[in-house]
């Protein structure tokens, strides 16, 4: 149970945090190797490219669950009494919008898995790059249907202004 728990609070975010690092590291190599070695290693730039990617479709639930994600507030600035209503129009619309990418991330992951390719300097198969997008998508809808359902039950907290564990 406490790992489910940490799990649901820190999943994302561990992940991001790996990532992030691991790809300050890799481009610090390259540029020691780049100007203090003269010689630069063929396969930093697209493994870093390929961990951002995974960093970005982790970002979709991390803003979900945290509820940071991309939101237009037009309308909220000038009528604050809409907030509520209008907080719910745009995740059902970003639901509805993450639950059409289904199927088109599901035949694309398929193609590119039938494929059998592979990256040019490391060898590494393309396939895993865009699994990324699968597993952000849905990610993405479980955070979604996670946030309504604490709204249902009342266990949803709303987020302060500089806290970012809301969902938990």
């Amino acid at each position: 149970m406490r790992l489910l728990r940490w799990l649901d609070k820190y999943f994302e975010e561990s992940l991001m945090l790996i990532l992030l690092a691991a790809m300050v590291c890799i481009m610090g190599l390259q540029v020691f190797m780049r100007y203090v070695m003269q010689n630069s290693l063929s396969w930093p730039e697209e493994m870093t490219r390929y961990m951002f990617i995974w960093f970005v479709f982790l970002g979709i639930s991390y803003g979900i669950r945290n509820d940071i994600h991309i939101r237009v507030n037009l309308l909220e600035t000038f009528f604050p009494k809409l907030q509520k209503p209008l907080n719910y129009f745009q995740d059902f619309a970003f639901f509805a919008f993450l639950a059409y990418l289904v199927k088109p991330s599901s035949s694309v992951m398929t193609l590119i898995y039938n494929s059998q390719q592979h990256s040019p300097a490391m060898q590494v198969p393309i396939a895993l790059v865009y699994f990324s997008l699968f597993l952000g998508i849905y990610l993405g809808l479980f955070r979604m249907i996670q946030k309504y359902f604490l709204i249902f039950t009342g266990k949803y907290q709303a987020p302060a202004k500089d806290d970012e564990g809301v969902l938990g």
